[in-house]
């Protein structure tokens, strides 16, 4: 189960190692196998660090478990592990299990929790719902646009608008189909159209400005009225501008930037000052030995490649030559130049697997900015 359990199957792996045996089976026996370590667990005296341990170890098989039942795989974004069942279902494994430790009876909590999985695989869950209905008003609304990516309830659509559908699970929590489509419909009515195109005025898209990497394969593959401002970093990776509003962002076209009569440099500027400003702590967390992974968890990390006093902060680290990659939006990968080789085999792993790659491309950092690395 690698290729959809990902990094559930070692987490799943260890856990059932460190157990009693019989060791579990699938479905039913593998579920009731869990109940009984839960129940077991929940009778011994441990610390916090043991709790842990369980959470993370019996969460992961139940997400295994599950994936195996009902079909679908293990995603991550900003270091959230989820379990995607079916088309639009999600459920949390790991909160699952902590919820049933607290539970007066452990094995009915389990079992509640399990009948929501099964709906969220049936697209009637908490989420799946909310989904399949704003994607059903999707495509009569607007044809033209689709649902490129989905974590939980943040939908990403290929025009590159990322829509947080919170508010509708809130109107759809405790009523039909029929109100949450007109709840969904009003959402789409706000999205940027091809003869609608949002415009915002340079005095409030200052402080909302910010930037985004993406790749040659992403902009290729927007419809040709999809202009976006967009400047060459090297190898297939660009920088494009975002502006945020809340939960909601959009990204800036070419005639927008013109409208604002500055410098389009000015623009470009004016984004990574205030990228700049949220990253006055930066926040690295080590990956192996050598690599280190930008974890601010804002969904701007893969941009802070081109932040002005990079390779300054990496200086203090560690005063020699640093190379970065960013293999999808969220993450910047950074590693000293001697550890090159496992930079670039994690890059393409991450790469890979991610719901938006950037780009597997080698970086060098310098005080001049990111200059790619040819190999």
């Amino acid at each position: 189960m690698e290729d959809v359990g990902g990094l559930l199957v070692p987490a799943a792996r260890a856990f059932v190692d460190s157990q009693q045996p019989p060791l579990p089976g699938t479905g039913a026996p593998g579920i009731r196998w869990l109940a009984a370590q839960l129940e077991d667990f929940v009778d011994r005296d441990t610390d916090g660090g043991d709790d842990d341990r369980f959470v993370e170890g019996a969460g992961a098989l139940l997400g295994l478990l599950l994936i195996h039942h009902l079909g679908g795989r293990t995603r991550e974004r900003d270091g959230c592990h989820r379990v995607q069942l079916g088309r639009f279902g999600w459920f949390d494994p790991f909160g699952t299990i902590q919820e049933a430790l607290d539970a007066e009876d452990p094995r009915n909590c389990l079992s509640e929790y399990l009948s929501v999985a099964e709906r969220e695989a049936a697209e009637d869950g908490p989420v799946s719902r909310v989904v399949r209905v704003f994607a059903d008003t999707l495509v009569h609304e607007r044809p033209d646009l689709d649902i490129e990516s989905q974590f939980e309830l943040t939908v990403d659509l290929n025009n590159g608008a990322s829509v947080d559908l919170a508010r509708l699970e809130r109107v759809a929590r405790d009523q039909d189909d029929d109100a949450a489509t007109d709840a969904a419909r009003r959402i789409i009515s706000m999205l940027p159209g091809t003869n609608m195109q949002e415009e915002t005025p340079w005095n409030e898209a200052a402080t909302r400005l910010l930037p985004r990497l993406v790749s040659e394969k992403f902009l290729t593959s927007l419809p040709s009225e999809q202009a976006l401002y967009v400047d060459a970093i090297g190898h297939d990776v660009h920088l494009a501008l975002q502006l945020r509003y809340g939960t909601r962002a959009r990204y800036v076209r070419c005639t927008e930037v013109d409208s604002w009569a500055l410098e389009r440099a000015a623009a470009r500027q004016q984004a990574i000052e205030n990228l700049a400003a949220k990253s006055r702590s930066l926040r690295l967390e080590r990956v192996t030995p050598e690599i280190l992974r930008v974890r601010q968890g804002d969904g701007l990390d893969g941009a802070r490649l081109v932040l002005p006093d990079l390779a300054a902060r990496l200086a203090q680290l560690d005063p020699g030559t640093w190379v970065a990659a960013v293999p999808h939006r969220d993450v910047l990968l950074l590693a000293p130049g001697q550890s090159l080789d496992e930079l670039s085999r994690r890059a393409e792993d991450a790469a890979q697997r991610a719901p938006h790659p950037v780009s597997a491309a080698i970086f060098a950092i310098t005080p001049q900015g990111p200059r790619p690395l040819r190999r």
